[in-house]
């Protein structure tokens, strides 16, 4: 009898912690609604998506760093700019979240806070040689080809290899960005 009591508590737990869970879970999911793609105002069509992903995102740092280089990009840079200080401001900022705001600021033709934010990205992993020629890229694309050179030769030298290093490294001198 006490073991049958015991499990008929455990299951209405289950139950009743399933039902709640489904009311929260469906209290903070994003809703659509097809009239939002209607207005003239695209700014205002544009911020009302860009919402619902922020909420679609929830911890994910890559995906919040999406929703901020679509607002960085698109002119509102203190709205992504806040965005990217929540990530990078969290213990569990990871060099490949640096990358991608580094990338962002390239992009936007920000090369002094590009190149901030990579170093940022080696600093957590300096021996990441796929990095090293990214950034080499950037460098040389920004006019300081002798550092990207260093780098180039240094990084080549070692893994004479690897042929996304010469992708990169060589289109840089042609004006195209590196291959991620």
């Amino acid at each position: 009898m006490r073991k049958t009591m015991v499990v008929s508590l455990c299951a209405a737990s289950i139950v009743v912690g399933g039902i709640t869970h489904l009311g929260f879970a469906k209290a903070s999911k994003p809703s659509f609604d097809r009239a939002w793609l209607q207005g003239s105002d695209t700014k205002a069509v544009g911020s009302k998506l860009l919402d619902q992903a922020l909420v679609l995102a929830g911890d994910g740092s890559w995906e919040r760093i999406a929703v901020g280089r679509a607002w960085y990009l698109s002119g509102n840079q203190a709205k992504g700019q806040a965005i990217f200080d929540e990530v990078t401001n969290n213990k569990k900022v990871a060099d490949s979240d640096w990358w991608r705001i580094a990338r962002v600021y390239v992009e936007a033709k920000q090369w002094d806070k590009a190149e901030a934010a990579f170093q940022k990205a080696l600093t957590l992993d300096p021996d990441d040689q796929d990095g090293l020629i990214e950034r080499a890229s950037y460098l040389n694309l920004n006019g300081e080809r002798a550092k990207a050179e260093e780098i180039f030769a240094k990084v080549i030298g070692a893994k004479p290899d690897k042929m996304w290093h010469y992708v990169n490294a060589g289109g840089s001198y042609l004006g195209v960005t590196p291959h991620e």
